[in-house]
């Protein structure tokens, strides 16, 4: 004996939804797995406020470079002691006795305030050049070239303007 069953589509609205609620749900499945990425030859440094990090080169290809280290010494960058920076404890340098150096590479700091002076002094000094080469061209053009080249420019609207 064969029992007919009928299906209504309206009894999925009448009968109550056995549903999970969405405080039960996590996100761990839908998650995106993370992807290999090649490490970084330098290792991470960990900000510390007031102060700006930068990696100075002291050698190139084995051959100190001596002019540039002491160039970026007398700008104000100061090399950090391995024992203010305890996460970095294993690139001690051998060179320089108690810094930390990484393949020609040594951590120099500066207080944030002197960076903030040293490239505005740069900046200052970027602009100037750019308005002596714009003043160099413009001064070697004919008269009519200086009048349609002006950075000014004169906005009308109405019938007035044509």
């Amino acid at each position: 004996m064969t029992m007919e069953t009928t299906l209504n589509p309206w009894d999925a609205l009448v009968e109550p939804a056995t549903r999970t609620p969405r405080s039960l749900e996590t996100r761990e499945k839908t998650e995106r797995k993370r992807s290999w990425t090649q490490p970084s030859v330098l290792p991470d440094i960990d900000p510390r406020d007031g102060w700006v990090h930068k990696w100075i080169r002291t050698d190139v290809r084995a051959t100190p470079d001596k002019a540039n280290y002491s160039k970026r010494l007398r700008e104000g960058w100061e090399p950090v002691d391995v024992a203010d920076y305890l996460e970095l404890q294993s690139y001690s340098s051998t060179e320089h006795k108690g810094h930390v150096e990484v393949g020609g590479l040594i951590l120099c700091r500066m207080p944030e305030e002197m960076v903030m002076q040293r490239n505005d002094h740069y900046r200052g000094v970027a602009k100037a050049q750019e308005n002596s080469a714009e003043e160099h061209y413009m001064r070697d053009q004919n008269e009519l070239i200086k009048k349609f080249s002006q950075n000014t420019r004169k906005v009308v609207f109405g019938p007035s303007g044509r």
